[in-house]
């Protein structure tokens, strides 16, 4: 009797998955695609997270071959920089795409979710109708199915002026630029004395006023391009 007992008890062990309770956070729900409208509300939600497999930094620190280093470390040509109107200078997701896959071939590549989208913080008060959440996920890199890098995406979520699929677009290309930073992957970006060259041959900054609204910014654009609506170059000093 307490034999059979005994190996019940094993058998029900050895079935059961290790699972981690994931604690409450705040989710979008209604997403109506059609309308771009979002109601945001906040529920208590549990879930059953199967645990990560002993092996997920299997290969970490071991080196590539030259021949992939080579692609990874290639300089960045200054056309494939994109300047914003803050002065901050990226690449397009599809330059780090074209690059992995160069290197490590198609589908030699993935980015991998650690957890669920969860929102930092509650909405934050911007005035009538500029409502936004920082919304964030962990995403892990694998290459050749070995562990690279992991990193955390974020992007600010507008509700009700935006699609919630780009929002969690630009969470995983957000987690994906930090991850390729590991790589040395246009690793120019991150060079302060780079980016102040590159912005003195290529771009200037100016004092331009938003013509809906009427507001005065220093805003950055490249030498070669002129100002689009609704920003027109005005002459601004400021009073002290």
């Amino acid at each position: 009797m307490f034999g059979l007992v005994a190996r019940s008890s094993r058998r029900l062990l050895s079935s059961t998955r290790v699972v981690a309770m994931v604690p409450p956070v705040t989710r979008v729900t209604n997403v109506n695609v059609a309308s771009r409208t979002f109601n945001s509300a906040t529920e208590d939600v549990s879930e059953e997270v199967t645990s990560l497999p002993d092996n997920r930094f299997e290969g970490v620190a071991q080196p590539f071959d030259k021949k992939i280093a080579g692609i990874l470390a290639q300089p960045l040509d200054d056309a494939e920089v994109i300047l914003a109107k803050d002065g901050t200078l990226t690449v397009s997701h599809e330059f780090y795409k074209g690059v992995l896959n160069k290197a490590f071939g198609v589908g030699g590549w993935a980015l991998v979710p650690c957890g669920e989208i969860v929102d930092l913080e509650d909405l934050y008060e911007m005035g009538k109708d500029n409502n936004f959440v920082t919304k964030i996920r962990e995403y892990s890199l694998y290459c050749h199915e070995r562990f690279v890098s992991q990193a955390i995406g974020e992007t600010s979520f507008y509700p009700g002026k935006q699609y919630y699929s780009e929002a969690t677009e630009k969470i995983k290309f957000s987690a994906l630029m930090r991850c390729c930073k590991d790589l040395g992957v246009a690793n120019e970006l991150w060079n302060k004395r780079w980016s102040d060259t590159w912005k003195s041959k290529y771009a200037v900054q100016e004092w331009v006023e938003n013509t809906t609204n009427g507001r005065k910014n220093q805003l950055w654009k490249r030498r070669d391009d002129d100002w689009s609506w609704p920003y027109k170059k005005t002459t601004f000093q400021k009073t002290y």
